[in-house]
């Protein structure tokens, strides 16, 4: 993998569309995800300030399974008020949050192989005991009380109650409201985003019918909604392929999902016995045969001190680097990067025992790569 191939992609882009590009993508490997967040505002802002100053357009490429919403809006508002024109291209997946960004542009380019999100409000449950938290919207309560009604056909009052009751215990009336209140900013902040663009009559009495669509219809926060899905639902989604662009795209996500190592899910066990202490780790084990009252005969003891002693291994830590994020572009490449050791140890039981130590979380900057002859990165 080459970043400098990448950053030539984005010349090419820049090329054919004749307006700049900024990347914007999230880890989205299996054990590794990584959330939209307000850490990556301030490179967002960089790449922004770098475009030149005439610019009246620009097209921002996202990847991310979403995040915070109010970063979708920060996104969408700062480009805004930069350029006049956006359009947001889409190579694989833009879920959530992301695909809040996706409404906030002019023109919507999503790849064959590209899907947007439902943009309903996912609310967290901590677990005590360290148990998995729980996920849930206001649509699902909604759609548990539904099923009390319409399926278990259970209509009195007293009996509903007593379920939503149940309900609030579980998830707290507080979490209740919450979800409410999620609900309607999901609403608002779409119709919002859409009205940036969609600004004559006809188009703003749509604006809530797309909405409501992108927030209730699609019975999981995970359903892909795909090109011909999003042109039905009212967005501004190319309705021409452009087959140079879409290839130039496919190619960016290609060389993006083998930097992120996306295919290869993320399980620290694996990068331990992938590491040159991996041999430590899977040492053939010792065996000792003991006679009956060895304990008792000081020459046996003596042995089983000399191999006690010389069975100890040390076991140096592993050093590790992850990527979470990068905001990026023909200009500037920055990289949302995480370093620690892992400390690990074989126990008695076989089993391999491990703790990861973070040294550092950082954005960072790194030096544009030199592009071959008639390449630019500025």
């Amino acid at each position: 993998m080459s970043g400098e191939n990448r950053v030539e992609l984005y010349n090419a882009i820049e090329a054919h569309r004749k307006r700049p590009l900024i990347v914007y993508v999230t880890s989205k490997r299996a054990g590794l995800n990584a959330a939209m967040s307000t850490d990556a505002l301030p490179c967002l802002i960089e790449q922004i300030d770098a475009l030149p100053p005439d610019t009246k357009a620009i097209d921002f490429l996202i990847a991310s399974y979403g995040g915070d919403p109010m970063v979708a809006w920060r996104i969408s508002s700062l480009l805004r008020q930069r350029v006049e024109d956006v359009a947001v291209l889409i190579p694989q997946s833009a879920y959530s949050a992301a695909t809040l960004v996706a409404l906030g542009a002019n023109e919507i380019i999503m790849h064959p192989n590209s899907h947007l999100g439902p943009v309903d409000m996912q609310m967290q449950l901590p677990q005590g005991d360290g148990g998995q938290a729980k996920r849930f919207s206001t649509e699902d309560i909604s759609a548990f009380l539904d099923f009390v009604r319409d399926n278990l056909k259970i209509t009195d009052q007293e009996h509903v109650r007593a379920l939503f009751e149940i309900t609030c215990n579980e998830v707290g009336s507080l979490g209740i409201g919450l979800t409410a209140r999620s609900s309607k900013l999901a609403v608002d902040l779409g119709e919002s985003l859409l009205a940036l663009h969609m600004k004559d009559d006809e188009n703003r009495s749509k604006l809530r019918g797309i909405v409501e669509n992108m927030s209730r219809k699609f019975q999981s926060h995970a359903y892909p909604v795909n090109r011909k899905e999003a042109l039905e639902l009212g967005l501004a989604v190319n309705k021409k392929q452009d087959v140079e662009l879409e290839k130039l795209m496919w190619d960016i996500w290609l060389n993006i999902e083998e930097d992120l190592k996306e295919r290869v899910p993320f399980d620290p066990i694996c990068e331990l016995l992938n590491s040159k202490e991996s041999g430590k780790l899977l040492a053939p084990v010792p065996q000792m045969n003991i006679p009956m009252c060895a304990t008792a005969t000081p020459s046996y003891q003596n042995t089983i001190d000399q191999i006690v002693a010389n069975a100890k291994t040390t076991i140096d830590p592993v050093d590790f680097e992850l990527t979470y994020a990068m905001v990026e572009s023909c200009r500037a490449v920055y990289r949302y990067v995480t370093r620690g050791k892992y400390l690990a140890c074989r126990m008695p039981d076989m089993m391999i025992r491990y703790n990861m130590l973070i040294m550092s979380r950082i954005w960072e900057r790194a030096a544009l790569p030199k592009l071959a002859k008639g390449g630019k990165t500025s």
